[in-house]
């Protein structure tokens, strides 16, 4: 596939600078790029990199001063680069539609038009599957369990009864949903299982990484609309995630939890249960979060969670620590040296 510069100018809306007719066959990281292929640069950091990237044009934001390199300027490069990947890529996800000779399917099971299950897929009964929806090899999905328009299941997901999922969720493989949270009560020093009564909700257009795990507890779990979730992610029973949150590799939510709209977790970061996390609030990468965090753009990190400029102020303080110990000793001798010279002047 090749494309012009202007076609691919106008396909993301953006402002053209420099030869529109220039031929574009690829795209690849602003790093890796090579003549005849498109890269882009979203993020400052990477400012140094234009210079010496081999790549025929660059998208980059709108004020980016003009350096002679062909280039597009939009309002948001990760975006246009999204769309301009989506033009260059190709379909390695086979279509069809229709249902396996050896997939396992129960009673009631209502399968919308345009529907595929694949092989040795197992549907449970009072099932209910739609339009144009895909259920790839080995999923099981549970009775009574609901699943809207458009939604891809990749291979191996397990969905427990009763679950509801909308149009057009993706859910990657290994990832189970429904099962139970992590209740017991102890009684004479045994544990004693909490039945698990509630659901799990997925709302329209979330996208579940692999090898995640969504519980379900005495009322409903849910993930918001939009939402997306990268792998190996812990979503205990109960929580409530609002839409268009962003919960990256291996965080860990407690039970109770609630994520209002716009959350974003870095990896590694976790939440204790019952706790309220507001609108837009940024979590760091590896923090913990002991106490309900207010709405708005503030960074939170470190453990327990403080605002982000704070904790830089520790770190860097840290990072001093042997210097002012060693000051500290020295101090130390010196004011036990003049305790000294003190007594015997006194003596004296």
């Amino acid at each position: 596939m090749v494309k012009t510069l202007r076609e691919l100018s106008e396909l993301v809306g953006g402002r053209l600078l420099g030869d529109k007719g220039i031929k574009i066959h690829g795209v690849a990281g602003i790093m890796e790029a090579r003549k005849g292929e498109i890269t882009f640069v979203a993020n400052s950091r990477y400012v140094s990199q234009i210079e010496r990237t081999q790549a025929s044009a660059i998208i980059i934001w709108e004020d980016y001063q003009f350096n002679g390199k062909p280039m597009i300027q939009v309002e948001n490069p990760y975006w246009a680069w999204a769309k301009v990947v989506e033009a260059f890529s190709t379909k390695r996800v086979k279509t069809g539609e229709g249902v396996h000779p050896t997939a396992i399917i129960g009673e009631d099971v209502e399968i919308g038009e345009g529907a595929w299950i694949q092989a040795y897929a197992f549907i449970g009964d009072s099932v209910k599957i739609g339009e144009g929806t895909v259920i790839s090899p080995f999923v099981y999905i549970g009775d009574d369990t609901q699943i809207g328009d458009q939604t891809f299941i990749y291979p191996t997901v397990s969905i427990r009864e009763e679950v509801r999922i909308g149009d057009r969720v993706i859910i990657h493989s290994g990832t189970v949903i429904g099962s139970d949270g992590f209740g017991f009560a102890q009684v004479s020093d045994r544990q004693h299982k909490v039945p698990q009564i509630g659901t799990v909700i997925i709302e329209d257009d979330v996208e579940i990484g692999a090898g995640v795990t969504i519980d379900r507890g005495l009322r409903e779990t849910v993930v918001g609309r939009g939402t997306k979730i990268d792998n190996l992610v812990q979503i205990a029973h109960n929580v409530v995630i609002g839409e268009d949150c962003v919960i990256v590799a291996q965080v860990g939510i407690a039970g109770s939890t609630e994520l209002k709209d716009r959350v974003i977790m870095g990896g590694q970061s976790g939440v204790i249960g019952h706790v309220i996390i507001g609108a837009g609030t940024h979590i760091a990468a590896r923090a913990g979060v002991c106490k309900d965090l207010p709405p708005g753009q503030c960074i939170w990190s470190g453990f327990p969670a403080i605002p982000h400029g704070k904790e830089l102020r520790i770190q860097a303080s840290m990072r001093r620590l042997p210097e002012l110990i060693s000051h500290v000793r020295e101090m130390e001798e010196r004011i036990k040296a003049l305790e000294k010279e003190l007594k015997e002047y006194r003596d004296v």
